[in-house]
């Protein structure tokens, strides 16, 4: 009786060691496939089988690059974090003080933006569902660099730059992911260039005014002096 065929295609009937530039994009490969499934069917709702079938690897492959489910979601968490980080770095090291709304509300929603599936999975993240109480997930540097910039130039004492990046954080990523509200309100998805950009200015005049910052970007401290 004949063999049923293998699931996955082979690569050549070589043996040992694959190369490092193929383990590196099989290890992207299922960190992007792994990516989209944990953001939409959540950590407990995603299997190490679903994720080896839709990456087109044995399973084995995923604990070989990873150890676990757990550890293949950390990647990514971990990933994710870093990426924000330096983008956030580089963004506060080329803007000026009275544009560091627009500038980092100009990166940070393009990015968002750009990575959707993301996004929804930090939410997630963020719900703690139905992850497993030792689960490491990143140190979200970003959001202290961030708050140093916010505690250089703020204006008012009572404003907590913590709780003020969270509110920003949060006010991000609900437009990004409000594709079905501005389809109602709009017509049309944020990703359309002129609603784009109208978005991204509101959003910065809203942080301007929680931070204290007039919209002429000039602070008014410096101005009383």
């Amino acid at each position: 009786m004949a063999q049923a065929a293998t699931r996955f295609p082979q690569r050549g009937s070589r043996r040992g060691r694959r190369p490092a530039s193929e383990a590196q994009r099989t290890r992207e490969r299922v960190l992007q496939r792994a990516e989209q499934l944990f953001a939409r069917h959540g950590y407990r709702g995603t299997s190490m089988r679903a994720i080896a079938a839709r990456s087109r690897v044995h399973m084995f492959t995923i604990q070989h690059h990873f150890g676990s489910k757990l550890g293949l979601y950390e990647a990514i968490v971990r990933r994710w974090d870093q990426e924000v980080e330096q983008l956030v770095s580089d963004t506060l090291r080329r803007a000026q003080p009275d544009e560091l709304a627009e500038r980092v509300v100009d990166a940070l929603f393009d990015f968002f933006l750009g990575n959707r599936t993301r996004v929804a999975l930090s939410a997630r993240c963020f719900l703690g569902e139905g992850l497993p109480k030792r689960a490491t997930l990143g140190t979200r540097r970003w959001m202290r660099f961030l708050a140093a910039a916010i505690e250089r130039h703020r204006l008012q004492p009572e404003t907590d730059p913590r709780l003020l990046l969270m509110t920003a954080e949060g006010m991000l990523h609900h437009h990004v992911l409000a594709a079905a509200d501005y389809c109602q309100l709009f017509g049309r998805d944020v990703t359309e260039p002129q609603l784009r950009a109208q978005t991204k200015r509101h959003l910065a005049r809203v942080i301007r005014a929680l931070v204290g910052v007039p919209p002429g970007g000039r602070e008014k401290r410096g101005e009383e002096k």
